[in-house]
């Protein structure tokens, strides 16, 4: 219980004589993750291990016990799969992949954030909090971080907030990281009672304690006048805008005469730099480099400002993922004015909290969804089968929908997915689609090219899928079966008739077992291929993957983790044969030593040799 960790840590003469008590406590439970290492018919890897106290810091290494993300590093935004982000300039420097919402037990000022980090650290970028009206306040946002091969206990400084919250949200950036991150544990440090006494102002910190404060500054941070909002002189901010920040974004489109030239005819002529003298075409063509926050803030300098910037052109494509945090229903319906010709929508990680609900989304895809091209909800709690039939019967150009982790959505609503027949792009990541809905869906898809199935725990019968694939989409570019333990080798042989594959994930695929002869025909059908993932497969030999070298000349990635029966002189074969090779993971293969992993990555400088602990 809490109670037997509450701590007093020490002592604050406030006016009344009481003391600070701090409380510490570990995650409860976890109630929203966007991707697990592990599957959800097992611990090993998964958001689960986070719970509780430390059960393997301060030791360093790979544990099963630990929470693991899906990704890592460079690989997966080089791969044929890979998706663009929707209106990128509306991306912040700090880039997230991932996140998991922990819920402690209770509710206390947050005072200090410490997340136990045991594998490859450094990849936490945000923490949120959860107040009492369900709106999320920014902890602590920050790069991620270099960190040595060494456990870590990752405590920034945090910001302090007027409100308890038990619900925290960490987002992580492991872009830059050379293996898979882990966490152990996560401990909430906080108070029952505000940490800044509204007499005094006396703020403990982590040096103890911030002496006590004047009157005068008191008086100033109680009436909180110390806050000064920025003053901006607009229209001098977008004339050096134009001048300096414009021609670098505009670089290398063959755009930038064009638009620039415009600008300096319209000065010389009269002789000012005033925005307002130039026509209207130039001022949308400049807002289209605009984020949709910025877009928002000019929409309220001017009447034509608002014009032009809440105007349709501009709204092709929305991305509010990056916007998690506020999109409500009320920001739904405020935007769809704008989304007439809508074509690209990224929705992902919104609508907690019943900030947006079913029927928010099906009214927007009523009114907006007639033009859509790409729909993402990853993680959209929101997404149910009401939502899924409204996309059918609204959106029938969709070439891209991502689902990931939408677990309200069952078998009616997958069914009338199949009505759809202009699919491309279909992730169904940690969904529980079924057999029969999803052989619906491949059959009225003819274009499909990429398809993620990882983890989806409920199709009975993979072999079928893959044999489905190869009968109805031949157009096929990339498929995950990660994790999805019914595929055999049945299956894998099936996917030689999809000859314009150029990645394939069979990792953990524990069902194939020994490949037989499925390897080379998916070798010999399939040349190519560009991207390999084989983690875990433990059986496989040096001789069921030698077809592959010698059928598939444009591998770049190869991932044999955990191979037990893989030796050095296939690996030293991918190296000299496959002269596009950039990543070769050979982690946790027992008959591979790390002098042979040293000596490769001197003689092949440009392949990244991947071994575990580096």
């Amino acid at each position: 219980m809490v109670d037997d960790d509450k701590l007093l840590l020490f002592d604050v003469s406030n006016s009344d004589d009481t003391d600070i008590v701090f409380i510490e406590q570990f995650v409860q439970s976890v109630i929203g993750f966007s991707s697990q290492y592990g599957s959800d018919v097992s611990i090993s890897y998964t958001a689960y291990n986070i719970i509780g106290k430390p059960s393997k810091f301060p030791d360093y290494g790979d544990f099963p016990q630990a929470f693991v993300m899906r990704t890592y590093g460079k690989w997966w935004n080089e791969a044929p799969s890979r998706t663009l982000p929707f209106m990128p300039q509306s991306l912040g420097k700090i880039i997230s992949q991932d996140f998991i919402d922990l819920l402690f037990e209770e509710a206390v000022y947050p005072f200090r954030v410490s997340v136990y980090e045991t594998y490859n650290p450094g990849s936490v970028v945000r923490i949120w909090a959860a107040d009492h009206e369900n709106h999320w306040r920014l902890l602590w946002e920050g790069e991620p971080q270099k960190v040595d091969h060494t456990p870590m206990i990752f405590s920034p400084v945090i910001e302090t907030i007027n409100s308890p919250t038990r619900l925290l949200r960490l987002e992580f950036d492991h872009s830059h990281l050379e293996y898979y991150t882990e966490l152990d544990a996560v401990l909430l440090v906080g108070t029952k009672e505000p940490i800044v006494n509204a007499e005094t102002h006396q703020v403990p910190s982590h040096d103890l304690i911030v002496p006590p404060v004047g009157k005068l500054t008191s008086q100033i941070l109680q009436h909180n006048i110390h806050n000064i909002p920025p003053q901006i002189d607009i229209p001098n901010s977008i004339v050096n805008f134009l001048e300096e920040e414009l021609p670098q974004l505009l670089k290398g489109t063959g755009e930038v005469g064009q638009v620039l030239s415009t600008f300096n005819k319209v000065t010389l002529s009269t002789g000012a730099e005033s925005f307002d003298i130039l026509p209207d075409e130039t001022v949308l063509k400049i807002f289209g480099y605009l984020s949709l926050l910025s877009l928002c803030r000019c929409a309220q300098v001017s009447r034509r400002f608002h014009d032009l910037a809440t105007d349709s052109q501009l709204y092709t494509e929305l991305n509010l993922k990056v916007y998690w945090y506020c999109v409500t229903a009320t920001a739904l319906r405020s935007v769809s004015k704008q989304c007439l010709y809508l074509q690209k929508l990224d929705l992902s990680w919104c609508g907690d909290f019943n900030h947006i609900i079913s029927e928010d989304f099906i009214d927007f895809i009523e009114e907006c969804g007639g033009h859509l091209t790409h729909l993402r909800l990853n993680c959209c709690k929101f997404a149910d089968n009401y939502c899924a039939m409204k996309v059918a019967e609204k959106c029938k150009n969709l070439k891209e929908l991502c689902l990931r982790s939408c677990h309200n959505i069952t078998e009616l609503g997958f069914q009338s997915l199949a009505s759809l027949k202009n699919l491309q792009y279909l992730d169904l990541y940690r969904t529980f689609i079924d057999l029969g809905p999803l052989k619906a869906i491949l059959k009225s898809s003819p274009q499909l090219k990429h398809i993620n199935m990882g983890s989806c725990g409920h199709i009975s019968n993979m072999d079928d899928v893959a044999q489905t694939l190869a009968a109805y989409n031949k157009e096929l570019v990339s498929v995950d079966f990660w994790k999805t333990y019914s595929l055999t080798p049945v299956g894998v042989k099936a996917l030689h008739k999809c000859q314009k594959l150029e990645e394939v994930d069979l990792g953990w695929c524990g069902g194939v077992g020994a490949p037989g002869d499925s390897f080379r025909s998916l070798a010999t059908g399939c040349p190519c291929l560009r991207k390999l993932f084989l983690a875990a497969l433990r059986s496989i030999t040096d001789r069921d993957l030698e077809p592959f070298i010698e059928h598939c000349p444009a591998l770049e990635q190869v991932d044999l983790m955990g191979g037990h029966s893989i030796t050095s002189d296939i690996c030293v074969k991918f190296l000299t044969r496959c002269n596009k090779l950039r990543l070769l993971d050979v982690s946790f293969c027992d008959q591979v030593q790390d002098s042979e992993v040293a000596y490769w990555r001197m003689v092949f400088p440009h392949v990244f040799v991947q071994c575990g602990y580096g």
